[in-house]
């Protein structure tokens, strides 16, 4: 083989070589910038509500729901399923969530581009201590029982005047654990 061609079938093994490392290093970097990647968190638990604007007493109309929320990075879903109530008002089931954050006993995302704030409740004097220490949030009238901050939006079939509850605990191989830290 002349040394002119060697030189061009080196030069070509090295130039696709490099080719190769560049596209693999752009294809981590892009990954690793991708909201949707990384670890994955499952949230499992309920979702109340009712037409008084507080928790107890006073509605025409109440539902229960299982809620599940799933994230992947910082986007996800919430998923409600209707479990029992007088009809479902609510008109959508399922909701993206983006934004997510956990830090110390506290979870905050966006809810279809609406804050929401849950916190850990290690008593829960709402629910007869039925939610201990789950991530809990509501819109409550009562000042007294309010809980993170959930807002009423997203959740078209409700009004501003409907009383919204979510209580989320962590899953890890189908199982609650706690606490989150």
């Amino acid at each position: 083989m002349s040394e002119r061609k060697l030189r061009s079938v080196r030069f070509d093994f090295y130039s696709k070589q490099t080719i190769a490392i560049v596209i693999v290093f752009l294809l981590f970097v892009i990954l690793n910038a991708c909201p949707n990647s990384g670890e994955k968190r499952e949230f499992f638990g309920e979702f109340l509500a009712n037409d008084s604007g507080v928790s107890h007493g006073g509605f025409e109309w109440a539902g229960s729901y299982t809620a599940s929320l799933v994230v992947r990075g910082t986007k996800g879903d919430l998923t409600l399923t209707f479990e029992i109530g007088l009809g479902d008002y609510l008109q959508k089931h399922k909701f993206s969530v983006s934004e997510f954050a956990l830090a110390g006993g506290t979870i905050s995302f966006k809810i279809e581009g609406r804050p929401a704030t849950l916190v850990q409740v290690e008593e829960d004097a709402i629910w007869n201590r039925q939610y201990d220490n789950y991530l809990s949030a509501n819109n409550s009238d009562d000042p007294s029982e309010q809980i993170g901050y959930l807002p009423i939006e997203p959740f078209e079939g409700y009004n501003s005047r409907y009383y919204i509850d979510l209580r989320l605990s962590p899953l890890v191989s189908g199982t609650t654990f706690l606490p989150l830290d």
